[in-house]
């Protein structure tokens, strides 16, 4: 015995309408987290370099060193999440020279 199955699709241009302004927004939103990503990235690293600048005469407990060491450890754990963009050179077109014919 043999079974047809059949599935029905409706489209609603208002339903597609919606997603499309839904993807819009979410665009914006990730946008968004990125820059505040990148802002909170350099603050933190601004102020471990500042913490660190502010104790390299300062004799300290093995703790607290070992302390400062395990947030950069975790600032460069975050940082690593998503990797860097790297920008690859784009190469010179190449010219072949142009031989003239020789004419006597």
């Amino acid at each position: 015995m043999m079974m047809i199955h059949t599935v029905n699709f409706y489209y609603d241009p208002h339903a597609a309408k919606e997603i499309l302004m839904k993807m819009s927004e979410l665009a914006t939103t990730v946008t968004g987290v990125s820059a505040q990503l990148t802002k909170v990235q350099a603050e933190v690293l601004t102020r471990l370099n500042d913490l660190e600048n502010a104790l390299i005469d300062v004799e300290i407990p093995e703790e607290a060193a070992a302390a400062i060491e395990a947030l950069r450890t975790q600032a460069q754990a975050l940082d690593d999440i998503v990797p860097d963009v790297v920008v690859e050179p784009t190469p010179e077109p190449v010219v072949e020279p142009v031989v003239e014919p020789v004419v006597e």
